[in-house]
């Protein structure tokens, strides 16, 4: 497996919660509004449409929590310095010159234990049986992940600088929670 996945997984883990927190209030809401009901939104609110919503919501919200787990037991299975510098780089955002300060290495050492790090992230990803076709499956319905993985991959063929990659990321983010009507 390829880097790419590694790569999106572990930046959208911060974002889990509150995605999931997100789906929440809108299975709240499309329950608690479902009791008013007219002749204009009958359509929208029959109870097979709100229970198919509301059902819809669930499962993205499991598939949340499955990738949340799916981190963390990746996480766990890897060397305990290098399950760190992933967090550090990925899940908090810190710049690699930052991390390589911190650790007291040399940039050049730092992008060496990175992309052990990361290949480690994806061979813990390939050993729980997260392939690169499992992974575009299980989350075909969650577009935000699906874009952050498309920038990820164009940053892999351009070269864009972290920076970018991270505005990016939380537009994907900001978007989906806007289309959930958090913001």
């Amino acid at each position: 497996m390829n880097n790419i996945w590694s790569k999106t997984i572990l930046q959208v883990y911060r974002y889990l919660p509150r995605v999931a927190s997100a789906y929440d209030k809108m299975i709240n809401s499309r329950a608690l509004g479902s009791q008013f009901s007219n002749s204009l939104n009958m359509a929208t609110q029959s109870a097979m449409s709100v229970a198919n919503t509301i059902i819809d919501l669930s499962q993205r919200k499991i598939t949340l929590i499955n990738m949340k787990l799916i981190t963390e037991n990746c996480l766990k299975e890897i060397d305990r310095d290098l399950a760190k510098l992933l967090i550090l780089k990925y899940v908090n955002g810190k710049k690699s010159v930052e991390i390589a300060q911190k650790m007291n290495v040399c940039l050049r050492t730092f992008f060496r234990k990175l992309n052990s790090a990361l290949e480690s992230f994806s061979l813990s990803l390939s050993r729980l049986g997260y392939n690169n076709d499992r992974l575009n499956d299980m989350l075909k319905d969650e577009k935000w992940i699906l874009a952050v993985h498309n920038h990820v991959e164009r940053a892999e063929l351009s070269l864009i600088d972290n920076d970018e990659l991270k505005f990016k990321v939380e537009s994907s983010v900001v978007r989906e929670i806007k289309s959930v009507g958090l913001i």
